[in-house]
């Protein structure tokens, strides 16, 4: 162990050993021959110092490069050469024995297209009653249309601004088409172009029935029926043979006006070329508008409700459909009348005031107008 732990020691007693077995064999000739071996090389003589080697290698290293001259026969444009050829004259190379990332199977989109014959048929429904404006308690208001024809711009003159839009929409629904094609055959036979002038009873009547049909066009259950022509006569001054005698007759088989059908006996005559009053304009309008029994009136239920103060002067069977119209607000008084204290049941209604009644049939909840029905005639056009 303490040997290992000497090593020095021991190198330098040998190296010691083998000096001095060298130098007891000098003479010997094997010793000749080692230093034979040993000896430097003569020629390193004749060869030149390392640093002049170095610096003749630099100056070497500077140079101008040599310009090489093509021969004049050699072709200025070369063949482009495919990859294809690059590739099978190049060595083989460490990239293109590698195997690449195998990739996904791509699987084929199904068959998209269709055929016109396997497209559904789009079914078309109905027009249900739409419920054109907000519960905001805002009443409706005409926007403008079209622009109406010159005949009916003059007309509209002398007409009330805030009435010549109902007028107008309701001519171009068709409201007025029997009687403008009437009053062609006779001159004498008042018009909607004179929207100023009074309005008949019958006339009131035929628009009844016409703009309600035509609101509800699509909803037939709505429609107000003529009667057959072999129907017998409710009233006595309306006979078969009246113009009118399907519209009149109709409104008393429906219970719209008052008639011995509903229990009115002491009326037999509808008195068809009388001016409508106030009062009748909205007995026939509001049933229309809620299509359900309307509420008990007396004369203080309506007094508090429009605070008239010619309440007591409303007929009887008329306070009903003047309270139930103050509960409404599409209010057909307000819309025409504006705001009065006096509802002057007797007062005879002009045509411009009768069209503005019929512009809108229904109340807040449901309800339809007559620019809405125009725009569904348009939509199914």
């Amino acid at each position: 162990m303490n040997m290992l732990l000497n090593k020095p020691a021991i190198f330098a007693s040998l190296t010691i050993c083998l000096l001095v077995s060298v130098s007891a064999c000098a003479n010997n000739p094997a010793n000749k021959e080692l230093e034979e071996i040993f000896a430097p090389d003569p020629q390193l003589k004749n060869n030149s110092p390392f640093n002049q080697l170095t610096q003749t290698s630099t100056q070497n290293n500077q140079q101008p490069e040599t310009i090489v001259q093509l021969p004049a026969d050699f072709s200025s444009e070369i063949s482009p050469t495919s990859n294809s050829e690059l590739l099978d004259k190049s060595e083989p190379s460490a990239i293109s024995t590698l195997q690449p990332n195998p990739q996904p199977e791509i699987q084929p989109l199904p068959n998209l297209t269709v055929s016109p014959e396997e497209l559904p048929t789009p079914a078309v429904a109905a027009l249900s009653t739409p419920t054109p404006f907000p519960t905001d308690g805002i009443p409706p208001t005409p926007t403008p249309t079209p622009s109406e024809s010159p005949v009916l711009k003059k007309a509209l003159r002398d007409v009330p601004t805030g009435l010549r839009p109902y007028i107008a929409d309701l001519a171009k629904l068709g409201v007025f088409h029997q009687e403008e094609t009437k009053n062609q055959d006779n001159p004498d036979t008042t018009s909607i172009l004179e929207p100023q002038n009074l309005v008949s009873r019958r006339v009131y009547a035929r628009w009844l029935v016409s703009a309600n049909n035509e609101m509800f066009a699509n909803n037939t259950a709505k429609h107000i029926r003529l009667a057959r022509a072999n129907e017998k006569p409710i009233f006595e001054d309306v006979p078969k043979t009246d113009p009118d005698f399907a519209v009149i007759q109709g409104l008393a088989e429906a219970g719209l006006i008052p008639s011995p059908l509903s229990g009115d006996v002491n009326v037999v005559k509808f008195r068809p070329d009388d001016f409508l009053t106030r009062e009748d304009l909205i007995l026939w309008k509001v049933p229309l508008d809620f299509r359900q029994p309307l509420p008990e009136a007396t004369i203080e239920k309506v007094k508090a409700a429009w605070d008239f103060q010619d309440t007591s002067k409303i007929d009887p069977a008329a306070l009903r459909a003047v309270l139930a119209d103050a509960k409404n607000d599409f209010s057909n008084i307000r819309r025409v009348f504006g705001y009065t204290r006096l509802f002057r049941p007797d007062k005879t209604v002009s045509r411009a005031e009768a069209a503005a009644v019929l512009w809108y049939f229904g109340d807040q909840n449901d309800g339809i107008s007559a620019q809405m029905a125009l725009q569904a005639k348009l939509d199914l056009s």
